[in-house]
């Protein structure tokens, strides 16, 4: 009798299941269940940030990680990171309309920056933009100085570290 032909390829189910050999020798993996069954699983990066190692190690609490998100998409909204353009077609804009446009995105992280540097000082500011703007290594009391100004600006001071529950 014959036996039945094996029909998957050991090697994608293990890169599927587990994502890369780079990506899991430079990152920490969770598996977690996708469907009720636990049939489809999928692989999630936990550390992808210098500020999620950070929370990871308890070397920073819920209120200054969630701060430090929030900071973050105003730096995203500012547009200071690079960005493939979009192909879509939009609207045509002029000049003039594109630089009300770029104002205004830069004014969106202004009013906590300003804070930042008013209550926490120049080297606190620089740790801040350094860890997450530039996924740097930084001095962590330092960023925790800067973290805890920006739990005040943005109210983050309410929120529980879901690990203690």
């Amino acid at each position: 009798m014959k036996s039945p032909k094996k029909t998957s390829n050991f090697r994608f189910e293990q890169m599927i299941e587990c994502g890369t050999e780079e990506l899991r020798s430079k990152h920490v993996v969770e598996f977690e269940a996708i469907d009720l069954r636990g049939v489809f699983r999928r692989a999630r990066v936990l550390d992808q940030t210098y500020l999620d190692t950070l929370f990871l190690k308890k070397q920073i609490n819920a209120p200054q990680y969630s701060a430090g998100e929030e900071y973050l998409d105003l730096l995203l909204r500012a547009g200071a990171f690079l960005r493939s353009p979009s192909l879509e077609a939009g609207i045509d804009q002029t000049g003039r309309e594109k630089s009300r446009s770029m104002a205004s995105r830069i004014m969106a992280v202004s009013g906590a920056r300003t804070r930042l540097r008013r209550d926490a000082g120049p080297d606190a500011t620089l740790a801040v933009d350094l860890a997450i703007g530039g996924n740097a290594r930084v001095e962590v009391e330092l960023l925790k100085v800067g973290l805890d100004v920006l739990v005040s600006y943005f109210g983050t001071s309410g929120v529980n570290d879901p690990r203690d529950v």
